[in-house]
């Protein structure tokens, strides 16, 4: 290695695929050093590279993959050169699991669902130590007990399915650190994960690495992330390093017009906000403009859903789980409204109570329709819920799941159209034409299927098809979570547009508080089904009234490694005093 000190090396890394006419160069002579005890954050949008770089560590390359460069690892036994050994040897098979571990992005889909989570650890460890029985059920336990799992022994017992996301991963983590590796790969472990969980994440991978004085690679597009954990910085973009250095390097002095782009695209919280605040008062309000009152065009009044997870031998419901329990605000027309919370705080069941997926246990929810007049919801039924669903309409998460790929673009985009029972082949096909056009698309779109499309292209295909029918009041249900950060910045630009253009009143969902904060005209916080907090939006970054308000304030990932150093010194500060 050129660096005795050096844990791993990667040297002029390129990887190719031969496509029918051309080669996708997808990593383009990449270098990267990682020390012990270092946390070098890897930062880039989707297709730059940074998954694909991690799996050339492992030597788990797609086999139409084609490789050059050199990656080297210090192993117990020396120095081990990756790319020299097949993937399926016998020396990568003792480096994979056993001195490099790897924390996969999504962990449901990374974990076995038939196999209970002390299986899995268990297996792991049968593989690269000579533990066995009782010592072997004794290390798992030992290992949920360190990942901070409740009741570790029996998690060893429990399915994946039976556990939250934050779990999950966690466990995955305990996977990863089973036979104590050397070097930990963490490809976006905390993407999907909301904001307080993700925090928990976070510290418990600062610990442990601290603790074990682990080389850490971490891979995200979260610059924010990156700001509360990396040492480093390497900014992939298009399979090329853009710029590397420290973390106050990268964050204060970027040499590179990319990474000068990405930190300005990052959503922040106001300066107001007491996120990171070492006060022991509040902040004080700010001044904002306030636009004139608008009417009011949702109600939602009492609402309740609860779904049952008991019944007795007669089929008569005996426990019932309670999704959303008497909650009430309203909209006005023209307005967003923020409903933030925890995964499972029940944000996304007041959405579909409120557009009739789910007919709503209790409650009132009024819609004023454009004929001027307020309807119930919750009493509408076949064809006049049907016909009211036009004026309302949703925007989903994914964009890769929630389009067909059997259908074209076009059939897409009118599909609500026709199931509103409009005939007329051509007004829907010039109907769509003009709402590609809307959204930054082109015309010609029109006869592709959905893979053709990078994400932020299907979201934007995705808002079109909300739009056909002409809808008032539209529900952004984490819309933007799962798009790279100048993906995000350009839909959220263009949801500002359409709403300006065409008058549209939002409901957006979300946990991302950074990027609520530039968009909410009002916010509603949501915890264990109830509405805990509600007002204005300037009002509640400068002053949330309620604890979980200000916890959930406090664990979003604060841009600026200065301010995040200063607010982990302070969170110690206070653990150590408590």
């Amino acid at each position: 290695m050129r660096n005795a000190d050096n844990l791993l090396e990667i040297e002029n890394l390129s990887v190719h695929f031969q496509m029918r006419d051309y080669k996708l160069h997808a990593v383009k002579g990449i270098n990267l050093e990682i020390k012990p005890g270092e946390v070098v954050g890897v930062v880039g949008e989707s297709g730059s590279g940074k998954s694909l770089t991690a799996r050339a560590i492992l030597n788990l390359m797609p086999r139409t993959a084609q490789t050059s460069g050199s990656v080297k690892f210090k192993s117990r036994d020396g120095v081990v050169s990756v790319l020299d050994h097949g993937r399926e040897s016998k020396e990568m098979r003792n480096l994979r699991g056993g001195q490099i571990g790897m924390i996969f992005q999504e962990p449901m889909t990374a974990l076995s669902p038939v196999h209970s989570i002390g299986q899995q650890v268990m297996k792991t460890l049968t593989l690269h130590t000579d533990l066995r029985k009782n010592a072997l059920v004794d290390r798992a336990t030992e290992l949920m007990d360190l990942v901070q799992l409740p009741d570790p022994r029996g998690m060893l017992d429990k399915y994946p399915h039976q556990l939250s996301g934050g779990m999950r991963q966690r466990a995955m983590i305990a996977m990863a650190l089973s036979c104590n590796p050397s070097l930990l790969l963490a490809d976006e472990p905390t993407t999907a994960l909301d904001v307080t969980t993700e925090a928990q994440i976070l510290n418990l991978i600062r610990g442990l690495q601290e603790q074990f004085n682990m080389g850490v690679m971490f891979i995200t597009h979260n610059f924010g992330v990156v700001a509360e954990l990396a040492d480093r910085v390497t900014v992939m973009n298009h399979g090329i390093v853009e710029e590397k250095g420290t973390i106050d390097e990268i964050f204060y002095a970027p040499k590179a017009d990319y990474t000068q782009k990405l930190l300005k695209l990052i959503p922040r919280l106001p300066e107001y906000a007491m996120a990171d605040s070492t006060d022991a008062v509040p902040a004080k309000p700010v001044d904002a403009t306030k636009k004139p009152e608008a009417e009011e065009v949702l109600k939602v009044e009492n609402l309740k859903m609860y779904f049952p997870t008991e019944k007795n031998w007669m089929g008569k419901v005996t426990q019932e789980l309670k999704a959303v329990d008497d909650v009430s605000f309203t909209i006005r027309r023209g307005e967003t409204f923020g409903l933030v919370g925890e995964s499972g705080s029940g944000k996304s069941t007041v959405a579909r109570a409120i557009l009739r997926a789910y007919q709503p246990t209790g409650g009132s929810v009024k819609f004023k329709a454009p004929d001027g007049n307020f309807h119930e919801l919750t009493e509408l039924q076949g064809d006049r819920l049907r016909a009211m669903r036009a004026h309302m309409q949703m925007v989903f998460q994914d964009p890769y799941s929630s389009l067909n790929p059997r259908m074209t673009v076009e059939q897409l985009i009118v599909e609500p159209l026709v199931n509103q029972g409009e005939t007329d082949t051509k007004l829907m096909r010039e109907k769509a034409a003009n709402l590609l056009l809307k959204v930054g698309l082109k015309t010609d779109m029109l006869s592709r299927y959905p893979h053709a499309f990078s994400g932020g292209q299907r979201q934007r295909i995705g808002i079109a098809r909300a739009l056909v029918t002409n809808p008032s009041f539209l529900v952004l249900d984490e819309s933007v979570s799962a798009l790279d950060v100048s993906i995000a910045a350009q839909t959220i630009s263009l949801l500002k547009e359409l709403q300006d253009t065409l008058k549209l009143t939002y409901l957006f969902i979300t946990h991302d508080l950074s990027m609520i904060s530039n968009f909410a005209d009002h916010i509603g916080v949501m915890q264990k089904g109830k509405l805990v907090e509600a007002g204005d939006t300037v009002e509640f970054f400068a002053n949330p009234r309620e604890d979980y308000s200000r916890r959930l304030l406090n664990a979003v990932p604060i841009p600026d490694p200065r301010r995040a150093r200063a607010l982990r010194e302070r969170r110690q500060r206070e653990l150590q005093t408590a």
